[in-house]
């Protein structure tokens, strides 16, 4: 059993325990605060999980019992005991249109870390949101990896990446002629333009758009 008085052995990165439940009982109270992290441990155990996706699991927990404006701000107080200058990466499996809405929650959570405003934080979670959305519609899925960008620049970077049939008719859809009943196509071209940086690939292996956003 994990002793939450401290890092259990192959815990995610070097976050204390106590440090953990010190915010957590803040919100939900010692006892609940006690069970979110318990599952959060389990849950991650003999995974190369990271301290972003610890506090992302508690975060979920955390809303299981309060509302959004006390989850984002149980996470600004969760990164900052994590390391009050560094926001990690976060890897999203998308596969079912649950896992959309959870890729959004993820870039919210990141940009309230980073202190954004709330019209970037808007524009990256539709950036996401559609991202996403594209990949459970029409790739069977795929992957999301959000994180800031290098090198101290004041922007978002997402990549998103499936191995589905590729995208007929780009040239098509990226100039806006392109007419889908299904809706395919206005996503990529929406997340164009919202973004101050676009790439995409694709071809019958996969699709990979890459995507910055100043803020």
């Amino acid at each position: 059993m994990t002793d939450l008085r401290g890092k259990p052995p192959g815990g995610p990165g070097g976050l204390d325990d106590a440090a953990l439940l010190s915010v957590l009982a803040r919100y939900v109270g010692t006892a609940r605060a006690q069970g979110i992290l318990l599952r959060a441990r389990t849950e991650l155990r003999g995974r190369p999980a990271t301290d972003s996706q610890l506090i992302a699991r508690l975060v979920e927990g955390v809303r299981s019992f309060v509302g959004e404006l006390e989850s984002r701000k149980a996470f600004a107080e969760l990164t900052r005991a994590a390391s009050p200058k560094t926001v990690e990466a976060i890897e999203i499996d998308v596969k079912i249109e649950a896992d959309i809405a959870r890729a959004r929650l993820a870039a919210r959570d990141i940009c309230m870390a980073l202190g954004t405003s709330a019209l970037i934080l808007q524009k990256l979670a539709t950036v996401v949101s559609e991202l996403a959305r594209n990949q459970v519609l029409y790739a069977g899925g795929g992957k999301l990896v959000i994180r800031p960008c290098s090198s101290g620049r004041r922007c978002m970077h997402v990549v998103g990446s499936d191995k589905g049939g590729g995208i007929k008719n780009l040239p098509e859809i990226m100039s806006g002629k392109y007419k889908s009943r299904s809706g395919l196509g206005l996503g990529i071209l929406g997340t164009k333009r919202l973004s101050d940086k676009f790439e995409i690939e694709t071809g019958p292996s996969g699709t990979r758009i890459e995507v910055e956003v100043n803020y």
